[in-house]
Order: structure tokens, then sequence, then C-alpha cells
């Protein structure tokens, strides 16, 4: 085994057994910041436990009993999975690859910081972003699968994804070519669209939530900020609040006043298209004060004097996504989705210069003709029968005639 692979397993034990001790109770979050400070990580699990004892944290006792433990204390934290790589943290918990023993495959488990898991706001909130992941069944969203808790420790189970997030691509320095962008922003439409069909708003689109798998399907993941459109409950909870991430938050999540809805995601994804073709976020200011500002008052520059190389339609698009009353956006994914497809045919977007009210029509309009060319293709493909009576069809052809006559009479001469 090479010295990188046995730094990194010493790093993932140590990093089991910390966790093991604080959700059993036996070391504080702050005390383990500050053994990790002075004990430079893959040394091993009984450095670490040396270290501990030394400072203080744990007795004698408590250290020989750990180490008669090690095994259990490393294995299986959580019921039916054994953890194997520690693959981020965020504010609430930390995300490991795991195995789920009972089938033999790759899952990701979220887990609840264990100082948060003493609040009930904090343990609600985590169990309801399962709750929410476990509604939706959509190939662009990555899956729920298990939730619960081992004792103090509250987990939660979802889908492995193997990729890279958009995040991570844009860190390279990387802008995103019109086509692709447009075809990876689709699909998160599409997410979008069965979330709002189940009336949920994600409230946290971002590129570091859009996973680029290695098949080429598109994820929308981290529903931590997801909700029903209408929970009054929450509403009152959340009043005057600002929810989301700065770059890419809808003006009206900004001290919340009103009740978000499906429009704030379309804004959101909007200003994660305008970066990935711009390279840069629509108001790149270092100051997350000026960043809201922005939002709630500015003009982003458009995309097209910062990327000669965009099409009018893409700029267009763009522009109706991040409109600031959201009122004058698309009012749903599927409005989004109309128009990126025209994109990638090489049309100009159809419902991008039309009023609100007059791209619901215009969108109904295209329902009901795809559905119309659905029965007409059903309707050729059963068989035919010829009819009983020859002048029945007569009749019908007359009352046809004359109908078209009479059309063609009030089109012309009234």
């Amino acid at each position: 085994m090479s010295t990188d692979a046995t730094t990194q397993g010493a790093r993932l034990e140590e990093e089991r057994l910390l966790h093991g001790l604080i959700t059993r109770g036996l070391l504080a979050e702050e005390e383990v910041q500050e053994c990790r400070q002075a004990l430079a990580p893959g040394q091993g699990v009984s450095e670490l436990l040396r270290e501990l004892v030394k400072r203080g944290y744990l007795t004698v006792s408590q250290g020989r009993r750990v180490l008669r433990n090690l095994d259990a204390l490393l294995q299986q934290q959580i019921p039916g999975y054994l953890l194997l790589e520690k693959l981020g943290e965020g504010s609430m918990g930390a995300v490991y690859k795991a195995k789920q023993i009972s089938v033999d495959r790759l899952v990701a488990v979220k887990i609840l910081k264990p100082s948060l898991a003493a609040n009930t706001g904090y343990i609600n909130r985590f169990l309801r972003e399962a709750k929410i992941a476990a509604q939706l069944s959509s190939n662009n969203i990555v899956q729920a699968i298990d939730a619960g808790a081992a004792g103090k420790l509250y987990y939660f189970v979802m889908e492995y994804v193997q990729g890279r997030t958009i995040k991570q691509e844009l860190e390279t320095g990387r802008v995103f070519d019109e086509k692709e962008a447009v075809e990876i922003v689709l699909q998160v439409a599409q997410a979008l669209e069965h979330a709002h069909r189940r009336g949920l708003v994600h409230r946290d689109v971002k590129p570091a939530n859009i996973i680029l798998t290695t098949d080429g399907i598109v994820k929308l993941a981290d529903l931590g900020l997801a909700r029903h459109t209408h929970d009054r409950e929450l509403n009152k909870v959340e009043q005057g609040l600002t929810i989301g991430t700065p770059f890419y938050i809808a003006p009206e999540l900004i001290q919340l006043k009103t009740e978000p809805d499906i429009r704030a995601d379309i804004y959101s994804l909007g200003a994660t298209l305008y970066q990935m073709v711009t390279g840069q976020p629509p108001f790149p200011y270092q100051d997350v004060r000026k960043v809201l500002l922005g939002h709630l008052r500015e003009k982003p520059k458009p995309p097209d004097q910062i990327n000669p190389d965009l099409s009018p339609g893409l700029c267009e698009v763009i522009e109706r996504m991040m409109a600031k009353e959201r009122e004058k956006r698309y009012q749903t994914p599927a409005g989004v989705i109309v128009d990126l497809e025209c994109l990638l045919r090489g049309e100009p977007p159809k419902l991008a210069r039309e009023s609100s009210s007059r791209q619901q029509q215009r969108l109904e309009a295209l329902r009901s003709l795809a559905e119309a060319e659905t029965v007409e293709a059903e309707a050729r493909d059963v068989q035919y029968e010829p009819p009983k009576s020859s002048s029945l069809t007569f009749a019908w052809i007359g009352l046809l005639l004359l109908s078209l006559l009479l059309n063609v009479y009030l089109l012309f001469f009234r």
C-alpha cells in the first residue's frame, strides 16, 4: 500500500474515532479542534488517544476502554452501514462515503454535527430534509434512501453520486461552452419542475449543489433548505431571515417577507447559468452586503459583454430568469425548459420576451399542441375501419366545408 493511501486510511480512522467519542459524550467539539491543531493528521488512532489522555480530555481508564472497543467505534457507528471515507463537511454536518452492508452498495451518509444534535430545531430541520428528499423521484435529483438516529447520532442516507460539481469545474477557471451549459441547466430545470409539481422549492440552487456525474447525468443535491411552498408554521419561524447563498439568492429571499416559491429557484438557476458562461457571478463583489444589495437594486452586467461568443437568445433567457420582480420571471420551470430547448435547436426563445400572463397562455397552447400531436399519433396506430354508411360520411364532409367557408367569410369580410 502506498504512503498516501496509508495516511488517508489513518486520517479516516482518526475521524471515525473522534466522531464516536463525541457522539458518546466523551469529548466536546472544542476539545477535538484543539487536539487537531496540536497533532498532525494521519498519525494514527494510538497517537491520537495518547494526545487526548495527555491533555486530560480522557482519563487513562477511558483511553484503555476505547482501545479495547476500538473496532466497534471505527466500524459500525450507524447500524447497517460501514463508513469508508469523509467526502466533505458543511455547517450542519459531515458527509461520508459508506457501504450499505445488507445489499453491498455504496451510499452517501450525512451525519448531523453532535453539537447541533442537542437542539430540537436543528434535528427537525435535518430530518425534514430527508422527508422532503423522499418525496422526490427524479433521475436529476439525488435520491433519499434512509434516515434515522443511532443513539445521539442523527443520519441521512442517500444515493452516492460519482462526479464533480459545477463549483469544482468553475474553480479551475473553466468557462462553459454555451451549448453544454444549456444542456446542464436544462436537466436542473427538469429537476425543479419535478419538485414544483409536488409543491416544493429548493432555495439553494447553486454550482456547489449541481453534480455532473461520470455517465453524463446532472444531479441536483442538498435539500437542506428545501420546503413546501405553503408552510405557514415555517413562514412564521423564517420571517425576516435571509435564506440562501449570497451569490445566487433571489431578491425576495433576502430578509424574507413573502412566501417563497419556485420562482426563487428559477432566479438562482439563472445566476448559476450566468456564472457558467461568463466565469463570474452576476454580482462579483467581495463584500456580502454589496452582493445582496446588487440582487436587490442593480442590473448585472450583460453576459455577452463579458463573453461575446454568447447568443442573444441565451442572454434573453438569463435576463428573464433573473428579473428582480418574480412576476416578471418565468413563472414555472416548464417555461425555462421550453426556451432552453429552443436554444438547443438553434431557434430564438419563445417565451423570454412575453409578459407573464401571455407566457402562461403560450405555454398552455404548446402543451395542448403536444397533447394533440400525441392523440393524432395514437389515432394513426389504431386499425382503420371503413364507415358503415357512405352517405353519413358525405354529410359530415359537407358540414365541414360549410364551416370552413363561414370562417373564411368572417375573417376577411367583417
